[in-house]
């Protein structure tokens, strides 16, 4: 056995989004499946998002003096939004009629509005990291 057998091949996982109800794979006027790419937890690009967020708080943290790191359930909801929305690469999704273009703010409110998108995403991420499967 070879260590660097081990390690994952992508990156990247990319979604591709299911009906929450029946399973059908959802679509977009175009026809094309609807899909969201994601940094995956090991990427550069991933790490790269998380330290800048674990930077500023801590920071914010220091600029106010504060020894505890406290955090409220709000707080915590949009920092865990923010995470997914910044290791979003690309999407090829309709919401409100139109296909809109990736922003931060357009990430979170989907993400925020469309919440079980959340679950797909998360148990994708799930599977692409368990890349020991035989």
């Amino acid at each position: 056995m070879d260590l660097k057998n081990l390690i994952p091949e992508n990156d990247t996982v990319t979604v591709t989004l299911k009906h929450p109800g029946n399973g059908a794979t959802l679509q977009n006027e175009d026809k094309t499946d609807m899909t969201i790419t994601l940094y995956l937890p090991h990427s550069k690009d991933y790490k790269k998002q998380q330290h800048e967020m674990t930077n500023r708080r801590l920071k914010e943290m220091a600029s106010g003096g504060k020894k505890d790191f406290n955090l409220t359930a709000e707080e915590l909801e949009d920092l865990t939004l923010e995470g997914l929305a910044k290791t979003t690469k690309e999407w090829n999704i309709t919401y409100s009629g139109e296909k809109p273009k990736l922003t931060l703010t357009k990430a979170k409110e989907v993400y925020s509005e469309i919440f079980w998108i959340r679950g797909q995403v998360e148990e994708a991420i799930s599977e692409a990291m368990d890349f020991t499967k035989p």
